[in-house]
């Protein structure tokens, strides 16, 4: 444990160093949060190098860092995935707890990140577009990446606040007084903006590494976002563009978290060239009881008896307590090389994106063929499904016990269905209203056109 706090606080360290050295980097002769837009995009090399700040961004802070402030571990409180087991007062301990209010530091930190973000975003947009010193080739790319990642932040804002800002320009006098976008709206914005990305992106070629947003990954946000807002043909046809591209395999439950993986359509590369994902930091513990949460007893019974995922992705670390952690990132700590980059989306994702739009739209075929293949690749028997309900349970069944503790699938696939109530069973102190997180209180004040505040808080 002590080598493990050790490992973390080096971590942690070299991420404030290298955050710091960008900001200052942004920030050189400009107004306060401005970026000058002239100097920074005079030519490729600091075109480039302002959009690397923008991935260090992504990778470290808002909706897409592994940690325990992160999304994807506060929604695991939030909803029956995690079990938190320490005595401190910690963020995540008030979502466990369901405890959530509007000065909650996860709360205003994760909406000013991620609209830290988007600034970031608008702001090389335009300093691109007025640009006469960056080559054509270049300025697409980099247009397409910011407008993607733009949608795909508004997307995750929408999906945790509910109606909030879709905001398009860096202008702050604009935006210090902007008012909330219903939340239906703020997707099909943000479909907008990745549809336009589609385009700018046809001819970027993908990574080897697929740590750049690329036409693919715009691809798969698509799919995504064409599912959540019930658009099932257009689900099924993205889905089926990744699935069907030879660059994605459905890679062995051993390796699907490795950097290499075949899986990966998007991940984030730790900014130390020796670093690993900082999911391990987060969940990986190896005494009992855990420092921070633990599994849940309702998520460890959902798996099937055999199911490589459990046996290959949970970690037992106490038998006579059942504590258990994620073991989908195995590495705390550094190796020569990285082993472990952080995957944001991934091809299993489309195979139950298909599986499910099909359903909808009663192409049982194509359900029973793409969920099988997710199934038996875990070495389960094949289902054989007839109907849309049976369907949707067993492939929200399905997503539960293959995407648990990534960015919030499971609080995301329920409040989609209208089922955030099952929750009742396993979590006493939930509250319907906690389907949107409060607008933080600072921010309300400091803009009233915010108002009013979220339901119940």
């Amino acid at each position: 444990m002590i080598m493990k706090n050790i490992f973390k606080m080096r971590y942690l360290l070299f991420l404030l160093i290298l955050c710091t050295a960008c900001e200052e980097f942004v920030e050189v002769e400009a107004p306060k949060n401005q970026i000058a837009n002239t100097k920074v995009f005079k030519d490729d090399i600091t075109a480039k190098a302002a959009l690397n700040n923008l991935y260090v961004s992504l990778l470290t802070k808002g909706f897409l860092n592994g940690n325990t402030f992160g999304n994807g571990y506060i929604l695991g409180c939030l909803t029956d995935e995690l079990k938190v087991t320490t005595n401190q007062i910690t963020d995540y301990r008030y979502f466990f707890e369901g405890a959530v209010l509007s000065n909650n530091n996860a709360v205003k930190t994760i909406w000013n990140d991620s609209y830290h973000q988007i600034f970031i975003c608008n702001n090389i947009i335009e300093g691109l577009q007025a640009s006469t010193g960056v080559s054509s080739e270049v300025k697409n790319q980099i247009i397409g990446q910011c407008l993607a990642a733009r949608g795909i932040i508004h997307f995750y804002l929408s999906q945790n606040y509910g109606d909030v800002p879709y905001v398009t320009s860096s202008d702050y006098k604009v935006n210090q007084s902007i008012s909330k976008t219903n939340s239906a709206e703020v997707l099909n914005r943000a479909i907008v903006d990745l549809q336009e990305a589609e385009e700018i992106l046809l001819t970027v070629p993908s990574s080897a590494e697929r740590i750049r947003i690329n036409q693919e990954v715009v691809q798969a946000f698509l799919a995504r976002m064409y599912l959540y807002t019930q658009q099932w043909n257009l689900a099924k046809q993205y889905a089926e563009l990744l699935i069907d591209n030879p660059t994605f395999e459905l890679e062995t439950i051993d390796n699907l978290f490795l950097k290499t993986s075949k899986s990966a359509i998007w991940q984030l590369k730790p900014l130390n060239e020796n670093g690993n994902a900082m999911e391990a930091y987060s969940y990986v513990f190896t005494s009992s009881p855990a420092p921070n949460a633990e599994l849940t007893q309702s998520l460890l019974a959902a798996f099937e008896t055999n199911d490589l995922r459990k046996i290959n992705w949970i970690k037992v670390v106490n038998a006579s307590t059942a504590s258990t952690h994620s073991n989908k990132y195995k590495i705390v700590g550094f190796t020569t090389p990285s082993q472990e980059y952080s995957i944001i989306i991934r091809i299993e994702e489309m195979y139950l994106i298909a599986a499910e739009a099909a359903a909808e739209l009663n192409d049982f075929n194509a359900t029973n063929t793409y969920i099988n293949a997710i199934r038996n690749r875990a070495g389960l028997q094949s289902l054989n499904i007839t109907n849309t309900n049976d369907a949707v349970n067993s492939i929200l069944k399905e997503r539960r016990v293959e995407l648990f503790c990534e960015f919030g699938h499971r609080f995301y696939d329920l409040k989609r269905r209208n089922k955030l109530n099952e929750l009742l069973s396993t979590k006493p102190n939930w509250k319907p209203y906690l389907q949107n997180w409060p607008i933080p209180e600072v921010e309300l004040n400091l803009n009233p056109n915010l108002k009013p505040q979220n339901n119940g808080y």
